[in-house]
């Protein structure tokens, strides 16, 4: 089993951390985290009572390269934190110096696994470019995002050419007629964060949808 535990959102599930817009997930499997939220001290401080010690982690992938997923970074550098950071071309100079600065990045280019059950999609999309992770359950394939600005649909899509996709979570952003109807081959959602038309997912997907939020343990 791999324990996904979700660290930052704007939506909230355990009341003891503090929402705030963003977002980030561990893996503790893995000791990776993905993404920063876009506030280091909420994130520190949330990462403190659910017990991740930044100094413990060996991995974090960024998604994109918006504040509300990378804000957290100098915060975590500070407190000790040093993984292979998995991070895209497409990020800025003062985001991958930063990166640099401190730890040891990795450019993704295509399908890359970093562990034997975890992989990045690589970058995808054309005006924003993101990563998404995919792992590797009982049941298959289930995809983590941050924003999923290349539509949830394409990258649902493209990671169904490596294996077959049960789930997905994090946030889904603007959502189209086509990425519903991807959504529909699903068995478990958990949309959030900065989702545009959760209603409708929800409306459309009653049965496998799961309510996200910062605090939130997803066992898969």
């Amino acid at each position: 089993m791999v324990t996904v535990t979700e660290v930052y959102n704007n939506f909230l599930h355990n009341p003891e951390l503090t929402p705030e817009w963003g977002f980030s997930c561990y893996i503790e499997d893995a000791r990776l985290l993905f993404d920063t939220g876009g506030d280091g001290r909420i994130l520190l401080s949330n990462m403190q009572k659910l017990g991740i010690e930044p100094r413990d982690l060996e991995v974090l992938v960024l998604s994109h390269d918006h504040w509300d997923h990378n804000g957290g970074l100098p915060a975590l550098f500070e407190a000790g934190a040093s993984p292979k950071v998995y991070v895209l071309r497409a990020f800025s100079a003062e985001t991958l110096g930063l990166v640099d600065r401190y730890a040891t990045p990795v450019f993704v280019e295509g399908w890359t696994e970093i562990t034997d059950a975890i992989a990045t999609t690589g970058p995808l999309g054309d005006a924003i470019i993101e990563q998404s992770l995919a792992i590797t359950s009982r049941r298959g394939l289930f995809i983590i995002t941050g924003c999923a600005h290349p539509h949830i649909g394409t990258i649902l899509r493209d990671a169904s050419s490596k294996g077959d996709v049960w789930g997905a979570m994090g946030g889904f952003h603007t959502v189209s007629a086509d990425d519903i109807e991807a959504l529909t081959s699903l068995s478990y959602i958990s949309a959030s964060h900065c989702t545009r038309g959760l209603e409708a997912i929800i409306e459309k997907n009653p049965d496998a949808y799961v309510p996200g939020g910062a605090g939130k343990v997803h066992t898969l």
